[in-house]
């Protein structure tokens, strides 16, 4: 926030990021707390009770409000999916919410909310300080599944009837829609945009050397202009090649749309099939009627983080991704997890694009375990953000104080205020290190798939999950600063 002079008031950012963390050493403190939705019975086992998973958090642009939200209860049965429902944490309240989205968190047929369970939970704030949260819920049993976004009027202390983008009756929840992202607007008021991928249900096809795998499909867009009330019917804004994950749109300062993906192409080669991925982006200059073709951040090549000691794979945000932007320059910026750098681990890639993302610089590795051993070497699920005063954030997981033989977790934050081009030490973010082998078994130790970064004037805020030593309480939530 700025006073009329134009000085930072950076006195007053520090005292409401000391109200936030209150009472934790090290400015970080835990925001989750015992499941709402623990006597929400399961048609199916596996659901492990406190477990909190992906959380995602945003500020204000209006005041200093922070609300973070997350995944509770999350199946760890490695064959199911998602979660009881979602719930929300408050600066205003520092308190839980939650939206009904799933009959577990009070939704039925008449609101919505009549699925089973929610996952991909994300969250945006409007310029209006109207907040917005979207859901991908599910049946596993019939899979009925569907999109559908609540509204919250007063920084997230309570949230409305969850509207509906997308409805998708398919034979099973993996031939349904998957990792929504919602962005507001940030220069139209009531504007708000979702974007999403839907698993495919065609088998492959090569007769031209390319063709929909089984699994992944287009890339879907969807309008809302009138505050998240009604919203567009929901379409195809990139079909090629063989599908796209993670679709998550920004908005340039002169009010482009772009929205990233990763790119999926199976080809059929002589012998069998090869297959490649990369981090591409298209955009709009007319609110989402086309779009342009795309362009190439990066080709990404990782090859998932695995627990040092074990060797379980960590599902930790492979094939996954987040983007930035600078809400003063149009200046870009994009983490992911990548084994490119030659050690054979995953590593965190960043790429810039001054140009509001004709182009892009190399990637590099901005990491920084430099333990002798590979294994303890890898980093994964990063996230970025860049702050009011241009300064841009990263975070990510590692195991750089792990001793050897052992699995130990700690998260970190990093700061450059070049852009990306120089980076000041790491901020350790943990208040100790944590056990990966406690995380929920969800297809690998479920520490992803991605984590929340933002940001309060110059100063970084950042929501994690880790995991605990209590069988009755395997992960938190916790939120911390650095910057």
């Amino acid at each position: 926030m700025r006073n009329a002079s134009g000085r930072a008031t950076f006195v007053a950012v520090l005292v409401f990021a000391a109200v936030v963390v209150q009472g934790a050493a090290g400015g970080t403190t835990t925001i989750s707390g015992p499941s709402p939705f623990a006597a929400c019975p399961d048609t199916l086992p596996g659901n492990v009770r406190n477990a909190e998973v992906e959380p995602w958090l945003v500020v204000s642009p209006v005041h200093t409000g922070v609300v973070a939200a997350w995944q509770q209860d999350r199946w760890g049965d490695p064959n199911q999916g998602g979660a009881h429902g979602l719930v929300a944490w408050s600066s205003r309240s520092h308190g839980l919410s939650w939206a009904p989205f799933t009959t577990c968190s009070g939704g039925s047929a008449a609101t919505n909310g009549n699925y089973d369970r929610a996952s991909d939970v994300w969250l945006s704030w409007g310029p209006d300080d109207a907040l917005y949260q979207v859901s991908l819920g599910f049946d596993w049993d019939t899979g009925d599944n569907g999109i559908t976004v609540s509204r919250s009027d007063d920084h997230g202390i309570t949230w409305g009837t969850p509207k509906v983008v997308d409805r998708s009756k398919r034979t099973s929840f993996t031939k349904g829609d998957d990792k929504e992202s919602i962005t507001a607007d940030p220069y139209r008021p009531g504007t708000v945009y979702v974007v999403w991928d839907r698993y495919s249900a065609t088998s492959p096809a090569y007769s031209d050397g390319h063709g929909q795998n089984s699994n992944k499909g287009p890339a879907f867009f969807s309008k809302s202009t009138d505050g998240g009330r009604t919203w567009s019917d929901p379409a195809v804004i990139f079909g090629r090649d063989n599908g796209t994950l993670a679709n998550q749109l920004l908005v340039l300062p002169n009010g482009t749309l772009v929205d990233f993906f990763v790119d999926f192409v199976t080809t059929n080669v002589k012998g069998g099939v090869s297959w490649s991925q990369s981090l591409r982006e298209i955009r709009s200059s007319d609110g989402g009627r086309t779009w342009s073709a795309s362009t190439t951040v990066s080709p990404m090549s990782p090859n998932g983080a695995f627990d040092p000691a074990t060797g379980e794979y960590i599902r930790g945000g492979d094939y996954l991704f987040d983007v930035a932007v600078d809400t003063g320059t149009g200046a870009l910026y994009a983490v992911w997890q990548d084994a490119m750098f030659g050690d054979g681990v995953d590593q965190v890639a960043f790429s810039r694009s001054l140009d509001g993302g004709l182009t892009w610089s190399m990637p590099v590795r901005v990491s920084r375990s430099s333990r002798p051993e590979a294994a303890y070497r890898q980093a994964f699920c990063p996230s970025v953000d860049v702050a009011s005063n241009h300064a841009v954030g990263i975070t990510y997981y590692d195991f750089r104080l792990s001793p050897a033989g052992g699995d130990l977790v700690d998260y970190w934050g990093a700061t450059s205020g070049d852009g990306g081009v120089g980076w000041g030490g790491d901020t350790r973010l943990t208040t100790s290190s944590f056990p990966a082998w406690r995380a929920p078994d969800a297809g690998g130790l479920m520490i992803g798939d991605y984590e929340g970064l933002a940001h309060l004037d110059g100063l970084f805020l950042a929501a994690f999950e880790v995991t605990n030593d209590d069988p009755l309480n395997p992960t938190d939530i916790q939120l911390a600063q650095f910057g």
